[in-house]
């Protein structure tokens, strides 16, 4: 394979090219999901292929194909170069690359148990008791049980001198009770944290313990009372943070979007170039991480698809904006010399782009209040599990955000469940208001699948964690019907 992907790049090299690189995958994904006592859904594909890049008068050109020869590689090569220069006549921003030098690595997830390995008959068999557990709730209408598998297995080679084994591996199971009555048609999720791990990471999972409550609280949703708009404060679960962090963090501190890159298709964001190691993003006690390194992270890996090494940086420190997640050629259209190694290319015949690391808040300071110290220091309050429905402007400032399971917090201590909770907010007042956060014993990653992002669209997987936390006084609004 490294033949073919030289033929690539000495072709590209030969044709004029001031930088190429080649890069081979191999994808591999099983999606199982079940409804009740069916398989209502199997898929296991595999696919792979060879895709060249080259970098002629600041503009890039990229060439992809199935065929695995040299000949076919050494053709990619020229036609990356061909388009490389057809780009730089129009191209209207000329992209430098940060500097870089070579290296030759291979890197492995934290993986035991190879999930493609495990026979399909005892996931399906698992999934189907998850069910059986869900249904033996008889007011539970439906119950859906879900298994994602994916491999990507990449080979990096540039003009640098660089070759790169790398292999990521994901897994996840979740599921979901639905339940029916009194005018309401409601679910409860199992909102398992996918990682990159084996077989071991499900069946470390409590899945068949946790699907009687998922059942129960499901139905406690039918008749739960609606709240009332007020200003509260709120006591927000990692299962829950991940989702506004993803959206009001993650989203807002990617550079090509602050560059404009992302407008016309998924916004802009409020955290200017300007705004760096001045502006207060959250309250003093709020630091966020990006970190492409973590164990089990999502986006963790050796070094992105530009070939320069991961790492972890802090994005908010003491409250205030510290950095962004760039690329080699973001990173210089804002001033900056270096990479935060975070392109990424979702599949053998896509482009590289930013894609954003794994984002965390950080667990509070020794001596922080454990959640049950949280919940008692409370007088009025919610307490706010798991992800329900959002919204959020283009410019990352103004949203709303859902629970999907939101418990009454009364005198320091949790009572009834509460349906259709809805909270707004702004950046950065919104996490300006954060004045509590629990220690690091109770610090939880969750991973998040699925983010869409590019033209054409690209998913990516990433990790999100915190531990719980409070914020005072915000805005309660009531879900539309």
């Amino acid at each position: 394979m490294k033949k073919i992907l030289d033929a690539a790049l000495e072709t590209a090299a030969l044709d004029g090219a001031v930088y190429a690189d080649a890069r081979f995958g191999c994808f591999d994904t099983q999606v199982i999901a079940t409804r009740d006592q069916m398989i209502q859904h199997l898929s296991d594909s595999t696919e792979s292929g060879l895709c060249v890049r080259a970098y002629i008068d600041g503009a890039w050109g990229q060439a992809s194909g199935e065929l695995m020869t040299e000949d076919a590689a050494a053709l990619l090569g020229k036609r990356a170069v061909e388009i490389a220069r057809l780009s730089a006549r129009i191209n209207r921003r000329h992209l430098e690359l940060t500097p870089l030098t070579s290296y030759i690595a291979e890197w492995r997830p934290p993986v035991r148990i190879d999930p493609f390995s495990v026979p399909l008959k005892q996931k399906t068999d698992l999934l189907l008791e998850i069910n059986g557990r869900i249904r033996e709730n008889a007011s539970v209408q439906e119950a859906h049980a879900r298994m994602h598998f994916k491999r990507s297995h990449k080979l990096f080679a540039s003009t640098l001198g660089s070759f790169l084994d790398q292999m990521q591996i994901w897994s996840s199971v979740d599921f979901s009770a639905v339940a029916v009555g009194n005018g309401r048609f409601v679910s409860r999720d199992y909102q398992g944290s996918p990682r990159q791990i084996g077989w071991e990471g499900i069946e470390g999972q409590p899945v068949l313990e946790e699907a009687p409550r998922v059942a129960r609280e499901a139905v406690e949703k039918l008749t739960a009372p609606e709240p009332t708009e007020e200003r509260i404060d709120l006591i927000l679960l990692p299962s829950h943070t991940r989702l506004i962090i993803h959206e009001t963090i993650g989203h807002a501190l990617e550079l090509d979007r602050i560059l404009g890159w992302e407008a016309d298709y998924a916004g802009t964001s409020f955290a200017t170039r300007e705004k760096l190691g001045t502006y207060r993003y959250g309250s003093e006690i709020f630091n966020v991480t990006a970190d492409r390194t973590r164990d089990h992270g999502m986006a963790s890996c050796g070094y992105d698809d530009d070939g320069v090494p991961c790492g972890r940086w802090p994005m908010i420190s003491g409250g205030i904006l510290m950095d962004y997640a760039a690329t080699r050629d973001t990173a210089p259209l804002a001033g900056f010399d270096r990479s935060r190694a975070c392109a990424y290319a979702d599949n053998w015949s896509s482009f590289p782009i930013l894609r954003m690391p794994n984002v965390c808040i950080d667990p509070g300071p020794a001596g922080s209040p454990s959640l049950e110290q949280l919940i008692a220091d409370t007088s009025n309050g919610i307490l706010v599990d798991g992800m329900d429905s959002y919204s959020i402007d283009h410019q990352r400032i103004n949203f709303q955000f859902g629970g999907d399971y939101c418990r009454r917090i009364r005198n320091g201590r949790v009572e009834e469940p509460l349906y259709n909770v809805t909270y707004e907010g702004s950046n950065p007042s919104f996490w300006s208001s954060v004045d509590a956060i629990c220690g690091e014993s109770e610090w939880r990653p969750a991973g998040i699948y699925g983010c869409a992002k590019g033209q054409p669209v690209q998913i990516t997987a990433l990790t999100h964690g915190s531990s719980p936390l409070r914020l005072r006084n915000i805005t309660l609004r009531r879900q539309a019907p």
